[in-house]
């Protein structure tokens, strides 16, 4: 689990998947409103970041500038269109849990 005294090694982390295949940068945190600790973070990827991938880092790992995170890198590629704006929304939430197959909690915001 990722708490919130790790997102200091977050800030300019490379993403990985569960395989350690590069995903894309990391751009932001979305910390969950209950906890305070991580919850989602937003990934650079494409040509020059173009696009904004919303993934969970509930199971996420941290270690050597990395944050490996445990889903296949194709899955992670394919998630859905969520803007990554600010607060996600409750249809914007549940779309990602339930693509990703995690447990609902609370809110995560920006």
């Amino acid at each position: 689990m990722v708490t919130y005294e790790q997102l200091g090694e977050m800030y300019d982390a490379e993403v990985v998947d569960q395989d350690g295949h590069k995903v894309g940068g990391m751009d932001q945190v979305y910390l969950d409103n209950g906890t305070g600790n991580p919850a989602w973070v937003s990934i650079r990827a494409g040509w020059f970041g173009g696009r904004k991938i919303l993934c969970p880092v509930s199971n996420a790992t941290i270690q050597g500038g990395r944050i490996q995170v445990p889903y296949p890198l194709a899955m992670i590629k394919d998630a859905p269109d969520i803007p990554c704006d600010g607060h996600l929304t409750e249809d914007e939430e549940e779309q990602l849990y339930d693509y990703y197959s995690v447990d609902q909690g609370p809110a995560p915001s920006a």
